[in-house]
């Protein structure tokens, strides 16, 4: 299993508002996100290692368990789009399934650092890069998915 900064590159848990294939752009500047709930473990691992977008347990209303919200630009600064993360069965072939809030993943990801702080600092961010649905908890709405082709995947 391939570490990054002491940490597994694939996260196992529970999808709490998944925004895997479609964007969410409720807020600027949209995002392919999705927040897991995590052991204790691998949340004290991210927020150790300085990481935002970490909750503790209780943190989020939509489980008592630590939450990590692994997210990835839409868009580029040049305004031209990213392709979506993969997302992917147990076998790693592509799905187009809407994967709703309870459903068990694991979370391929990769590490961005950037400047933002007010005291000049690096933002470290989990970035979303894959997400294996292990057991679907199928969303019923209406937006439709679409699959990615790339890239590889460590499950």
């Amino acid at each position: 299993m391939t570490m990054i900064n002491g940490i597994p590159s694939v996260i196992e848990g529970n999808a709490y508002y998944p925004y895997i294939l479609i964007p969410n752009t409720r807020f600027k500047p949209a995002f392919y996100e999705v927040a897991v709930a995590v052991s204790d473990e691998t949340f004290d691992q991210f927020k150790s290692r300085g990481y935002v977008s970490c909750f503790p347990a209780g943190g989020r209303n939509f489980t008592p368990d630590p939450v990590v919200v692994f997210k990835k630009f839409a868009f580029n600064k040049d305004g031209t789009a990213n392709k979506p993360p993969r997302l992917v069965d147990l076998d790693g072939n592509n799905i187009d399934v809407n994967v709703g809030n309870g459903s068990k993943v694991k979370v391929q990801w990769n590490h961005s650092e950037y400047g933002g702080k007010e005291d000049g600092s690096k933002v470290s961010r989990p970035v979303l890069v894959a997400v294996q649905v292990v057991q679907l908890v199928e969303w019923d709405g209406d937006s439709p998915v679409t699959a990615n082709e790339d890239p590889d995947l460590e499950f």
